[in-house]
């Protein structure tokens, strides 16, 4: 990843991993950092090629880019839980400009967190689109939570559309198609990772954003009749 703005601080997140052996791990992700042509030139993991198990929705082209924008942000993070089991238990301190958020939990869990805000944070055309959610970071968020927040998000988006003088998709067919272009890219970005790691906790926590993705788009609407309850 591009190394952070120091005037952008609020648009920091910082991770913090304590392991039981007490190492520290600090991840710092820049919410709006770009992704230069300086930086696809620049020497890279051979897994984070544009061309090596390039996801098959990918509208990159490989005449304009050497890597895989969304890879090479998490190849340092790959790098460094490429020998940690998804079992082994972490204590977590998440600090966002709102607020600070302490967890215990398997390194999957907190790997997850961290992969899903990075991943919705990279110049990838796909992920970009969650941008708006990683704006307000809510690491850890129950299946509930993630429906309310991406339904949300998206009918703001359609109301805006609405304001434009656009034709708003009230019923979220939109959304429906998302999810499985986000299911597509998890399942051709897990076999990208399985050649970055040597232990299970990278592609642990790659597989549980492919059953969160594929749960959410199996269960919108039975999922938001919940929700009638709090109207």
């Amino acid at each position: 990843m591009n190394p952070p703005d120091p005037q952008s601080n609020q648009h920091l997140v910082q991770y913090k991993f304590t392991l039981n052996d007490g190492s520290v791990w600090d991840f710092s992700v820049d919410r709006k950092r770009t992704f230069s042509s300086a930086q696809d030139r620049e020497s890279h993991a051979a897994w984070t090629r544009l061309d090596f198990h390039q996801c098959r929705n990918c509208p990159l082209s490989l005449d304009e880019y050497k890597h895989c924008p969304a890879a090479v942000d998490l190849e340092p993070v790959t790098e460094r839980f490429s020998d940690i089991f998804s079992h082994e238990k972490v204590q977590m301190e998440i600090q966002t400009p709102e607020r600070t958020y302490l967890q215990e939990c398997d390194a999957q869990t907190g790997l997850r967190a961290l992969l899903g805000l990075i991943m919705s944070t990279s110049a990838c055309p796909i992920l970009s689109q969650m941008r708006v959610l990683a704006s307000m970071h809510l690491p850890f968020a129950s299946m509930q939570e993630l429906t309310f927040r991406f339904c949300g998000a998206y009918l703001i988006r359609q109301f805006l559309v609405s304001k434009s003088g656009g034709t708003p998709d009230w019923d979220m067919a939109g959304l429906v198609d998302f999810f499985q272009q986000l299911q597509t890219l998890n399942e051709c970005f897990k076999e990208r990772l399985e050649s970055a790691v040597t232990k299970d906790s990278n592609l642990n926590a790659l597989g549980t954003l492919f059953y969160v993705a594929l749960g959410m788009q199996l269960s919108v609407e039975e999922d938001l009749e919940e929700f009638r309850q709090y109207f």
